[in-house]
């Protein structure tokens, strides 16, 4: 039985990952940097841990004193890791870059076989983007390490998607730019099969997006509609969104990082070849239920 460390357990793709693995007849030792979340399920539908993972490290990636031996007996790192909102504390760097990096190290070090690393589609597009310059950076590292390893690069995320089902639920719903550009989102228990694929085959670089694609604008109609809301509609210029980013990196770098992303998504295509077989319009509803809605 191949054993498996699985980095960022507790985010959404993680939490599907840790799951598929365990369906697949893997040993999975989750990174986690407390065990607070692991009994509970996730904010956008995603599995509890806690009765999935053989094993539990308590670790801080970005603390390397703190990972001694997280990899000790393991034949295959996974890493979802990376900043998801800023924390005030630590850069896009000091996650997606340096705390990877640590792992990576300690990976060589105890002679895992494969690393497995979530990044982003159309990376090459957005280096303008500190966040994005940091997944690529250790991207760059993971190819010189010598390791075996896959990238994977999907599009948006349906829990990225779930802002759309807060602002009908609000009554105001922000539009950047026209909304006609279109992309796949794809579901966090479809891209975990990927992830899982890519661990076993071949390939060092997958792209993958969701069987659906939509404008932004179909995303924000569809969302309306199935909270049952006619949402006013408030339409961002490009300009303006870019703006807003430029006077954002005075108060935080990484608050002009998801300026900047949600500006550069705006302004183009984000299609990857489809896979998967979950609808949006089911994880919209089924969130609404979650929270009885």
């Amino acid at each position: 039985m191949k054993k498996v460390l699985v980095a960022g357990s507790t985010g959404y793709i993680g939490r599907y990952v840790v799951q598929e693995l365990k369906n697949r007849g893997y040993w999975v030792r989750a990174l986690v940097r407390s065990t607070e979340k692991i009994k509970q399920p996730g904010a956008h539908l995603e599995p509890a841990i806690a009765p999935l993972a053989d094993e539990f490290f308590t670790g801080e990636a970005t603390r390397p004193e703190t990972l001694a031996g997280v990899c000790d007996g393991i034949d295959i790192v996974f890493s979802s890791m990376g900043m998801t909102r800023p924390d005030f504390v630590h850069s896009a760097f000091d996650v997606d870059y340096k705390a990877n990096l640590n792992l990576l190290r300690l990976a060589m070090k105890a002679g895992v076989k494969k690393f497995v690393y979530i990044s982003v589609f159309n990376a090459h597009h957005m280096m303008e983007i500190q966040n994005i310059q940091a997944h690529e950076k250790f991207v760059d590292e993971l190819r010189a390490s010598g390791i075996d390893y896959a990238v994977i690069r999907p599009t948006g995320y349906f829990s990225d998607m779930a802002q759309f089902l807060n602002m009908a639920r609000s009554g105001i719903m922000l539009s950047l730019g026209e909304g006609d550009k279109r992309s796949n989102p794809i579901h966090g228990a479809d891209l975990a099969k990927v992830c899982v694929d890519a661990i076993e085959g071949d390939d060092k670089v997958i792209e993958a997006g969701g069987p659906e694609t939509f404008t932004y604008r179909e995303v924000a109609e569809m969302a309306a509609e199935v909270v049952g809301k006619h949402p006013f509609v408030a339409s961002v210029p490009v300009w303006l969104a870019d703006g807003i980013a430029a006077v954002s990196g005075f108060i935080n770098r990484d608050i002009q990082d998801v300026a900047l992303f949600a500006s550069a998504v705006s302004k183009m295509d984000s299609v990857a070849p489809a896979r998967g077989t979950h609808r949006l319009r089911d994880y919209f509803v089924e969130m609404l239920n979650m929270d009885g809605r």
